[in-house]
């Protein structure tokens, strides 16, 4: 398998990752850090924080197999730039999170950003 292709599925999976703690968050609700050891059965079965945990676990070890046939400083900003707009338009979309004009510079930048460090 390509460099490009794991390297999509890495960024696929950790923003699946982040997507799915945020949805069963949203279920439990707002919690303090205290309060996570205090809840940790009900948050750690909830189905969405655990779908969410193994897509993640499963995107750094995708990362890590990126990482062994790519240069780091190509890998990382690509993987957290295009993470960075996927979860912005996920959010977006899934939750109802307010997306403004500066929301579509900053994307803009960060997309400009990942294509001139891939150069």
């Amino acid at each position: 398998m390509s460099s490009t292709i794991l390297m999509l599925l890495a960024i696929i999976l950790n923003v699946c990752g982040h997507i799915c703690l945020k949805a069963g968050m949203n279920k439990i609700g707002a919690i303090s850090a205290s309060q996570l050891v205090g809840n940790f059965t009900v948050i750690f079965t909830t189905p969405f924080i655990v779908l969410g945990l193994l897509s993640y676990v499963s995107s750094v070890a995708m990362y890590m197999v990126v990482l062994s046939k790519v240069n780091i400083s190509y890998a990382y900003p690509l993987m957290m730039g295009l993470g960075y707009v996927l979860i912005v338009l996920f959010s977006w979309q899934i939750f109802a999170e307010p997306f403004s004009f500066f929301k579509w510079i900053g994307i803009t930048l960060i997309l400009v950003g990942v294509f001139l460090l891939g150069k």
